[in-house]
């Protein structure tokens, strides 16, 4: 595949679970890389994933997401873009730059032939840009989910606008029919994506010498949050879990260290104040939303205080309501401190990049050959988990609407494990080949792909796959291998 973007050619190798092993000459060619193949496995969720986190469905989905869309605004970052991007090291910038150059090779592609999801939802993707990883929507769901802040509220219009924020899109009617794989619906369980929970409680303990981790997610999604990969070049050797959405390694293991993370409730990261109404100072700033179906954008305004922004005003007693969120500051996007992380040599530097990831507020475990070390937030708790649920579970898809669709894109009924952590891994320090890892339920989002639901199947029958490190095991699990080439190169014959 010939992409414009680089420099030099870089080989991609997918092994037999799906994992894109990246090797590129440069960082810049690296990125370009990652961009370009985490597109192609989730370039739809990646989409509407921006939408949702920017406020920005009622483009595609009409006028009910206008309210949501507002809310979800009011809580991004508005301030110094220089101070925003050293806050994440001196190459942050010009990392994320690299990976959108990559994603949009893929978008082009994708708007000259939309993949099967668009063209079910009935909209084209868009390009991004370096400041779309930026978005605070992550970081402030992680925060008030830990904190519990809804339950604190005792003002029913004030938890109805917090509760806005980042909720999750809905599909009210497909724009046209998902394609019908003939498969008769048969008695399968169908649950809907408010229904799905999990319920096992987040880790990262070292256990005989190999960091176990796992993450715990409000309900069980197709496609996964994380994505597996593995980037080497100059100065990298990372592999691990990341958003389909961001550059580089949020859990995982460089050649030196591992890390895994476990979510703190940090009293002081959000918080509501009710303040007298002469508080309100400065000019409110002004956006707009644009409308599907609708000519004009929907304009409106939001008031700040000293403390934060103006969520909710009781006229009649004077009064506003400010939400005041630690997620307003410069260096808060969630997780893209991980940058400076996948490439920490020792304890030593991996506590001064510990010292720069802000948002959402983690306990990091980290451990070589020979020790283990805790870092970061510790002025939290770690956030309880429920109850077990029902015995079986099965994963929601956004497009799952009508009966065909939910044929195309569901990937069960399949059993729960006793361990139903969607994410785990195992990562061993004294033999990296030896570790081991899980996200269900796959790598990729499209039904047509082996690596859709493969990983499922796996985690439900509470089972990991060797995560290959070294270039001799990464060969030996090799199932396809794609070069990407820079404009003008010569193909091999």
């Amino acid at each position: 595949m010939t992409i414009d973007a680089l420099k030099a050619p870089v080989r991609v190798v997918r092994d037999r679970w799906g994992v894109p092993h990246i090797y590129a000459q440069s960082q810049d060619d690296l990125f370009v890389a990652q961009g370009v193949v985490q597109a192609q496995d989730r370039l739809f969720q990646m989409d509407l994933w921006r939408r949702s986190a920017q406020g920005r469905l009622a483009e595609v989905l009409g006028a009910n997401f206008i309210e949501r869309d507002a809310a979800t605004r009011r809580v991004q970052y508005r301030g110094d873009l220089r101070r925003e991007w050293s806050s994440y090291g001196t190459d942050a910038e010009r990392i994320a730059d690299a990976f959108t150059r990559g994603v949009n090779a893929w978008v082009a592609l994708a708007r000259e032939r939309p993949p099967e999801p668009f063209r079910a939802a009935g909209w084209i993707p868009d390009y991004w840009t370096a400041t779309d990883v930026l978005n605070r929507t992550d970081a402030f769901l992680a925060v008030r989910d830990a904190a519990a802040i809804l339950q604190r509220v005792d003002n029913g219009v004030v938890a109805d606008v917090i509760g806005r924020v980042g909720a999750p899109p809905f599909f009210s009617l497909l724009a046209t029919q998902a394609r019908d794989d003939g498969q008769p619906p048969g008695d399968r369980e169908l649950i809907a994506a408010d229904a799905v929970q999990v319920f096992a409680s987040p880790e990262a303990v070292v256990r005989n010498g190999v960091l176990t981790t796992a993450e715990t997610w409000p309900r069980l999604e197709a496609p996964s949050r994380r994505y597996l990969v593995h980037l080497v070049a100059p100065g990298w050797n990372v592999i691990g879990a990341t958003a389909p959405w961001r550059p580089g390694v949020a859990v995982g293991h460089n050649d030196r260290l591992a890390w895994g993370t476990v979510p703190t409730a940090s009293a002081d990261a959000i918080d509501i104040l009710e303040e007298p109404i002469d508080a309100v100072t400065g000019t409110p700033f002004t956006d707009r939303v644009n409308v599907r179906g609708r000519a004009e954008p929907f304009t409106f305004e939001t008031q700040v205080t000293p403390h934060g922004i103006v969520i909710a005003t009781d006229a009649n007693r004077g009064r506003v309501f400010t939400l005041r969120w630690a997620g307003a500051a410069a260096g808060c996007a969630p997780e893209l401190a991980a940058l400076t992380l996948d490439r920490a040599g020792t304890f030593d530097q991996m506590r001064a990049a510990v010292a720069t990831w802000r948002m959402p507020p983690v306990r990091f475990s980290v451990s070589d050959a020979v020790s283990s070390q805790s870092m970061g937030d510790d002025h939290g708790r770690p956030r309880e988990s429920s109850a077990r649920g029902p015995s079986r579970a099965l994963f929601a898809s956004p497009l799952g609407i009508t009966d065909a669709a939910r044929r195309r894109f569901d990937v069960g009924p399949i059993a729960r494990p006793d361990r139903d952590q969607p994410f785990q891994a195992g990562f061993d320090p004294r033999a990296w080949d030896d570790s081991h890892v899980v996200n269900a339920p796959g790598q990729s989002e499209t039904p047509d792909s082996a690596h859709f639901a493969d990983l499922a199947r796996l985690w439900s029958a509470g089972e990991m796959f060797p995560l290959a490190f070294s270039e001799s095991a990464v060969q030996a699990a090799a199932d396809t291998t794609l070069m990407l080439l820079p404009a003008g190169a010569r193909r091999s014959p």
